[in-house]
């Protein structure tokens, strides 16, 4: 049985839209890329890396930018860990860093390498370091979608609980495979393929997640879409969206950014594509679209009050 998490949706019909831009902090080209999208109106919502290179610079750019509504990426691979790596066991990896991919904590967890306590903590530290440097996160998500994994997300109901953060993400892409598979460029045919059969294949975690959240008091939006087309985004894509756009609480991620030489450097498949997403938001028929459709754009922030 679906649990119902959002009540204002559902009851009122709106179509509301949260769009969510992912990676804040990873490189200084995103930060100002998101910050561009931001001040044109059409982005309210992003989430920041506790332990990405340019978390100083996303600090600084968030506080000039107060209608910007920060929510923090949580992270659990790749990167290195802010806690200590002896009181996180498995979950620092060969190097120091964390799991080089989620299929690798997947693992790892599963075979009792990583403990909760240990994502407990790294996950800790990372909230601890969002909110010594005077930020409210409003919302939780995570890299790679590492929350889809069951332990992971108990780890971060009790922390949204404890930091008093009201939204988590809802990692269910809803992204249809018609028409959105014939309105992506023809050279991305094949991996909007594979990212939308990933999308399906993780559905076998929807009803752990349910069961979960069920009288957590967190909550998540009604629809989330952007897993099928991370990268490939275009504007027959997200037009073809808005008039689909479910009635309740919709978010959508995108990865906007500038493709600077911290970014060329990172190893993030994500460079030029990110310029185009930027490009998107900031195209000015977008508002139009948006409104013909009746869409309310909205962040979490605001519907939280």
């Amino acid at each position: 049985m679906k649990v119902p998490i959002m009540k204002r949706g559902n009851v009122t019909g709106n179509r509301i839209l949260i769009i969510n831009a992912d990676d804040l902090g990873y490189a200084r080209g995103i930060n100002q890329a998101i910050q561009e999208c931001s001040v044109a109106g059409i982005l309210r919502s992003a989430t920041l890396m506790a332990n990405a290179p340019a978390f100083d610079d996303a600090v600084a750019m968030v506080r000039a930018n107060p209608e910007l509504d920060a929510g923090v990426h949580l992270v659990l691979t790749k990167l290195p860990p802010l806690a200590s790596p002896s009181k996180i066991g498995g979950l620092a990896a060969e190097g120091g860093h964390l799991p080089a991919t989620p299929w690798e904590l997947l693992l790892a967890v599963h075979r009792g390498r990583v403990s909760r306590s240990a994502i407990r903590q790294e996950l800790t530290c990372q909230l601890t370091k969002v909110f010594d440097h005077g930020l409210r996160p409003t919302h939780l998500d995570s890299h790679k979608h590492v929350h889809l994994i069951p332990e992971v997300l108990e780890v971060v109901i009790e922390l949204a609980r404890q930091f008093a953060i009201p939204w988590v993400r809802n990692p269910f892409d809803e992204t249809p495979f018609l028409p959105p598979a014939l309105q992506v460029d023809r050279e991305r045919f094949s991996t909007f393929c594979t990212q939308h059969l990933k999308g399906r294949l993780v559905r076998y975690y929807r009803s752990t997640h349910q069961r979960l959240l069920a009288g957590s008091g967190v909550r998540v939006p009604d629809h989330f879409f952007g897993v099928s087309l991370t990268g490939i985004w275009n504007k027959a894509a997200m037009i073809g969206l808005m008039s689909r756009l479910p009635p309740g609480i919709t978010e959508w991620m995108l990865h906007p950014g500038t493709c600077d030489e911290d970014l060329l450097r990172s190893g993030t498949r994500l460079r030029e594509r990110r310029v185009v997403e930027k490009a998107l938001l900031l195209a000015p028929e977008m508002p139009e679209h948006l409104k013909r459709q009746g869409i309310i754009l909205s962040s979490f922030r605001a519907e939280a009050a």
